[in-house]
């Protein structure tokens, strides 16, 4: 890539992500610091460790799904080495820029199965798709339980990335047969995509219920953290508080404005936990908490799996490269 591009790009790329660290400094503006270390600090090991818990059986579910969804497409995966993507994934979602840690799992897919391109981005792409639901329903129903006068271009928002990703699940001709008619000159992709579309087509009911119920699980799961870290406080929350700051956190972090959650993450916590009457210093400080679960988590969970089980299959560099993020590509 030109360096001149190369430059304009990640210039780009710093301007839109400042959003969210401007959404920090307004969310801690008027922080009282000295209580919201005082609460972090006098929050038990064991609530960390409870919460390491939790995000690997979230893994551990959501690996099981996307085995599940794998062998619709024909990958012969095994639910042990989906478990090994998966949390590598989620390592290399926290080491690189852009969240890269699902098109690792494509790359990882391809290397170790020699699985065609088309095949093995579906079925990433599927079982992202399944979390995108799961989401947009819990998010549209904690707005309807928390505030008392939602606006309608909220649900209309909300309604529409449910309708669509239920859409693209259940009728995936709505998105293969416009792909497929672009590409049609190109023979080679042509065929391969078209055979992605009939397993997909074929396979859209075989694992529903299951992928829907370990979609609901594992989301729930981590809507319990936040829940876990006010018991035993003097503010202790209701798990659809929970539920709320969770689905509407990951919903806005789709938006390309923040760097790890920053700023949007903080902005949600505060927001539901003033609802109830909460000071802001126990939102942020159970926000840090979550943070440093689900992103530090990953890291070390995710570290050590990489490192000794996929390290020497695919290394961050050629990560890096193939997604044009280095001056060598």
């Amino acid at each position: 890539m030109p360096k001149t591009k190369l430059l304009v790009r990640n210039w780009l790329f710093a301007l839109v992500h400042i959003v969210g660290f401007v959404l920090l400094w307004y969310v801690v503006r008027d922080l009282d610091w000295a209580a919201f270390f005082d609460l972090l600090t006098c929050t038990p090991v064991w609530k960390y460790l409870a919460g390491i818990g939790i995000l690997l059986i979230v893994y551990i579910s959501k690996s099981l799904r996307w085995h599940l969804l794998n062998r619709t497409f024909g990958i012969d995966t095994t639910w042990r080495m989906a478990l090994i993507f998966y949390l590598s994934a989620g390592f290399m979602s926290v080491i690189t820029p852009g969240r890269l840690g699902e098109l690792s799992k494509i790359f990882f897919l391809k290397r170790k199965y020699k699985i065609d391109l088309p095949s093995a981005t579906s079925s990433v792409f599927l079982d992202r798709i399944w979390d995108v639901l799961v989401l947009s329903f819990a998010a549209g129903t904690s707005v309807a339980v928390l505030l008392a006068n939602p606006g309608m271009n909220v649900f209309i928002f909300i309604g529409i990335i449910f309708l669509v990703s239920l859409s693209v699940i259940l009728v995936p001709s709505l998105f293969f047969i416009p792909l497929l008619y672009v590409i049609r000159r190109f023979t080679g992709v042509h065929s391969k995509v078209q055979n992605v579309f009939i397993l997909w087509k074929e396979g859209r009911f075989k694992n529903f219920v299951a992928s829907f119920s370990i979609s609901v699980i594992a989301f729930l799961l981590l809507a319990s953290i936040p829940v876990l870290f006010s018991y035993g406080t003097p503010y202790p929350i209701l798990f659809k508080t929970g539920v709320g700051a969770i689905s509407v956190t990951n919903i806005l972090s789709f938006l390309p404005v923040t760097i790890a959650g920053f700023g949007t993450r903080e902005l949600v916590f505060t927001e539901v936990w003033k609802l109830g009457g909460h000071p802001k210093e126990i939102a942020l400080t159970i926000s840090t908490a979550y943070f440093m679960i689900t992103y530090l988590g990953s890291l070390f969970l995710g570290g050590l799996v990489y490192l000794f089980n996929l390290k020497s299959l695919y290394r961050p560099s050629e990560l890096r490269k193939m997604t044009g993020l280095t001056l060598e590509s």
